[in-house]
């Protein structure tokens, strides 16, 4: 859908999305989402994968459900193209961010050589739950999500927020997680992950952002990045059937008390990282505001097998910024 053809249903689809926008991420959903599979059984969960096989964009896959053994709910998407030698990967989603603030061209990126599974954590977006207020818990709820799926084997990509919490799941179960990409996050204890400048708190604690403000703290202040960052506000708009739930200003504040535990700086923390002995591809932008690319040189040094890639002349989107490069190096760091 582009602005030019739906310029009111597109402005408000972009506004009501920036409303969710966070410290640490970006963009949420925009409507009440319907799941079109609910099961808490094993059964439910193998009929939900064969719905959603054949699924090849992350505009059209269906909502699902699957009730764990913690007793949420969750929303999921679970669609691209499987092959013997791939495993699932499960994505942890930002800040306030729910399973439409995704790219869909990143998405559909990665998920043109394998199986990808969007999932709102506990509390957040169509999950029912109350969102934690700690990184670890929200790891222990994403483990139930996993389980509940039946998943013996998987790799994980958590971007910001959603990279502390794939750090913990990754280092709590360490036997199923084959590989890990972490982007624009940090360790627990790294360094200026607290942000308090002003003007960046502003912006981001607003109940009701505008897409101004999402440009100035994902985005850097180029004309290039600027316009990459115009050209993701319009690809939001992409679905247009089924939207998540946007996540609540309860969920804001139950994340931004753990992402604010996780950032007070300790560097005995960081040792922790040894144990994390799993390939992990580290990216980040070169300008990134929220969470300084210096932490992920700290996770490079600390991870006993990762590779880091700092993109230029980007910030904290720059995921979205290189969408089909970055997928793509997603795809061939899973593929090794």
């Amino acid at each position: 859908m582009s602005s030019t053809n739906r310029p009111t249903r597109g402005s408000r689809r972009t506004a009501m999305a920036l409303a969710t926008m966070s410290l640490v991420a970006a963009v949420a959903a925009t409507a009440p989402s319907m799941a079109n599979a609910v099961s808490g059984s094993s059964s439910g969960t193998r009929q939900a994968v064969t719905q959603t096989r054949n699924a090849v964009s992350a505009s059209t896959a269906p909502n699902l459900r699957v009730k764990a053994a913690n007793g949420v709910t969750y929303l999921y998407r679970r669609f691209g193209h499987p092959t013997a030698d791939s495993v699932p990967l499960v994505f942890f989603q930002h800040f306030r961010g729910n399973i439409d603030g995704w790219d869909p061209k990143l998405i559909d990126t990665i998920a043109a050589e394998r199986e990808v599974i969007l999932v709102d954590n506990a509390g957040v977006g169509g999950s029912t739950g109350i969102t934690p207020s700690t990184d670890q818990q929200m790891a222990l709820d994403a483990i139930d999500f996993i389980d509940a799926l039946e998943l013996p084997r998987y790799d994980l990509f958590g971007f910001s927020l959603g990279g502390e919490v794939a750090q913990e799941v990754a280092l709590r179960r360490p036997w199923q997680v084959r590989r890990v990409v972490l982007a624009a996050t940090g360790p627990q204890g790294g360094v200026d992950q607290r942000a308090t400048d002003p003007d960046i708190l502003q912006r981001t604690l607003k109940d009701d952002p505008g897409p101004e403000d999402y440009l100035f703290l994902f985005f850097k202040n180029t004309a290039s990045s600027q316009a990459a960052g115009a050209e993701f506000l319009q690809r939001l708009g992409q679905r247009t059937t089924d939207p998540d739930t946007p996540t609540s200003l309860a969920t804001r504040d139950h994340q931004l008390t753990a992402w604010s535990e996780w950032g007070i700086t300790d560097k005995s923390r960081l040792v922790r990282l040894k144990s994390l002995f799993q390939p992990v591809l580290v990216a980040d932008g070169e300008s990134d505001i929220l969470m300084p690319a210096e932490n992920s040189h700290l996770l490079a040094k600390y991870l006993p097998n990762a590779q880091l890639h700092i993109y230029p002349d980007a910030g904290h989107g720059f995921l979205y910024q290189y969408a089909v490069k970055f997928g793509t190096e997603v795809n061939t760091f899973l593929d090794r």
